[in-house]
């Protein structure tokens, strides 16, 4: 348990040692990161200053566009590096002055922008949109009037304006101013009329205005990088850069303070832990060492004067004390162990000679053995030539009953051909009797026939009659004769037809009967041929009885062989354990040596 608790005590000590390095190189690593996200900003800001200048030597909105792009990201990036170093307690104030600075360079571009935009970012918008329109008006009026000393004038003017907007310096605009008071007394000394004069004057003044605001728009722009909204934008971008160096600077400051920090705690850490680990290694080896130099010593004891009465002091709580405890009751358990061996080795000693006495007992019972097993094999041999003559019988008597069975199997296919021709001649009385009854349904015709022809008769007399009242009387008698006639010929025919009726009644009934004699007959045959099947049935039983028996006493056959061949390895074994016996008794006596050696030998240790 001791070693337990030390073992988990530097367990925990490695594990703090981990969570601690695990935790400084968390920061360092969270450092390192800031540094990456610082560097990102410093990147992040080259892209502004890049899509700046695009903007300014190309005068194209996109670059605008790309300009917020990198200003969102750059702001982005920049609250990212503020969350990592809040959460590293880091934060500094360069990092919201950056913010702020970088805030107001944005603000700087886009008033920029928009004065670029009022200055004109190609030559037919803004102000050079205006300038150029109103430049152009002033040399078609002169090119109308062909006034070369007002076109002189006019050239020179735009000369000045070039030089302006090439150069920014204002000095061209004084020129500029000279060259305008020298076209207004070229104009004055012209030979235009004073139409022409007004109309000139009119619009070199818009020319002249339009010119100055392009001026003043310049100026508010910047005429160089120092001046105007130019410089201040130039004075925001160095203030970032230095806010940006200084958060770049303090960010790699600390990265060496950390791990410097962090090496020292660890050192101390590791130094304290170290020394309460060896104090407590101290007190646990002399816990540890002491009881097993005196375990050591009882066992050295007891071996050398094998005395198995000797006890070790077993108090305690720890491992040493339950291996005290242990080894005391293992020399409990071999004194007593001992001591029963010396009983049983006594025991034992009597028992030989008894087991030598048995011996030669158990010799001669072997003997009468081996005399009786020979008996038995013989016995056994002439049962097994009984079995085999037992099962060539059964054999035979399943032959015949397998013959028995194919002869009930062909009278029962006989009995069933004639169930078949009977049941066909059931179907023709019965097809027989159906035809005579519908003769009798014919016949019944007819006498509905000879009813109306009896009726036709009976209105014959009542014509000839009529015909008599009428004076017709010879006509009369011939038709009351032809009527008897025919009432005559009428009650013949159903005479004969009421006979035909009756005899096909009679047929009628007749095949009724003989159907349901044939029905009978059929039932009966039926009946004797489920006997018949029965019967094969029961035969089958008989047979499959008959193999059963055959396989029956090809197995006693078998099982008597078997018998018969371990009788005889009884024999054999029994006369081998003569042979044993033999040296049982020899090696009883032996026994009985050994026994009193081990006598000796036991007798050795002190109980």
């Amino acid at each position: 348990k001791k070693l337990f608790v030390l073992s988990v005590l530097v367990g925990m000590t490695i594990l703090l040692m981990i969570i601690l390095g695990h935790i400084f190189l968390s920061k360092i690593i969270r450092l390192e990161e800031a540094s990456i996200q610082a560097v990102k900003l410093e990147t992040n800001m080259l892209m502004l200053r890049r899509h700046e200048k695009d903007f300014l030597n190309r005068h194209e909105l996109k670059y605008q566009d790309e300009f917020h792009q990198s200003h969102q990201l750059f702001l982005t990036n920049l609250d990212q590096l503020g969350q990592r170093l809040d959460a590293l307690n880091q934060s500094h104030e360069s990092e919201n002055r950056l913010h702020d600075v970088l805030i107001e360079y944005g603000d700087k571009f886009d008033q920029i922008v928009n004065i670029e935009q009022t200055i004109g970012l190609t030559p037919t918008d803004g102000l050079y949109g205006k300038l150029r329109s109103a430049v152009h008006q002033v040399e078609e009026t002169i090119n109308t009037y062909d006034d070369d000393s007002l076109l002189a004038a006019m050239l020179m003017l735009r000369r000045h304006e070039k030089d302006f907007m090439l150069r920014s310096d204002k000095k061209y605009v004084s020129k500029f101013e000279d060259g305008f008071i020298d076209f207004n007394r070229r104009l004055e000394n012209s030979y235009l009329s004073n139409s022409v004069k007004n109309q000139v004057r009119s619009e070199i003044e818009s020319y002249r205005a339009d010119f100055l605001s392009l001026v003043k728009g310049y100026e508010t722009r910047g005429m160089n990088a120092e001046s105007g909204l130019l410089g201040e934008l130039r004075s925001t971008i160095h203030q970032s850069e230095s806010a940006l160096d200084t958060l770049e600077q303090h960010i790699n400051n600390e990265i060496p303070t950390a791990v410097k920090n962090a090496k020292i705690t660890v050192f101390v850490i590791a130094l304290t832990l170290a020394a309460l680990i060896l104090w407590l290694i101290r007190l646990i080896s002399q816990s540890i060492i002491i009881p097993l130099h005196q375990l050591s010593e009882t066992m050295q004891e007891v071996e050398k004067n094998r005395d198995l009465s000797l006890r070790v002091d077993d108090s305690g709580k720890d491992e040493i004390a339950e291996m005290a405890r242990s080894f005391n009751l293992m020399t409990a358990s071999f004194q007593k162990l001992i001591q029963q061996v010396m009983t049983s080795a006594l025991t034992v000693s009597a028992a030989a000679e008894e087991l030598s006495v048995v011996a030669e007992q158990t010799k001669k019972g072997v003997i009468n053995q081996q005399s009786s097993s020979e008996q038995v094999a013989t016995a056994m041999n002439e049962m097994t030539a009984t079995v085999q003559e037992v099962a060539r019988y059964a054999a035979e008597a399943a032959n015949l009953s397998k013959s028995s069975d194919s002869e009930t199997s062909q009278g029962q296919l006989l009995v069933k051909d004639t169930i078949s021709s009977i049941k066909q001649l059931a179907d023709q009385s019965s097809t027989n009797a159906d035809a005579i009854k519908n003769l009798q349904a014919e016949s019944e015709n007819i006498g509905t026939v000879l009813t109306v022809i009896q009726g036709i008769a009976e209105q014959t007399n009542l014509l000839a009659l009529n015909a008599a009242i009428e004076g017709f009387a010879v006509v009369a008698d011939e038709v009351r004769t032809l009527a008897q006639r025919s009432k005559e010929s009428t009650e013949e025919i159903k005479t004969i037809i009421e006979r035909l009726q009756n005899e096909a009644n009679q047929c009628v009934a007749a095949t009724l009967k003989g159907k349901e004699y044939v029905e009978a007959t059929v039932t009966k045959v039926g009946a004797a041929g489920e006997s018949l099947t029965t019967i094969s049935e029961k035969v089958r039983s008989i047979m499959d009885m008959n193999t059963h028996i055959a396989s029956a006493a090809e197995e006693q056959s078998a099982v008597a062989e078997d018998i018969n061949r371990n009788v005889n390895h009884i024999a054999q074994v029994a006369e081998e354990n003569a042979e044993s016996t033999s040296q049982t008794t020899e090696t009883s006596r032996g026994l009985a040596g050994l026994a009193a050696d081990l006598q000796k030998l036991i007798t050795q240790f002190k109980v």
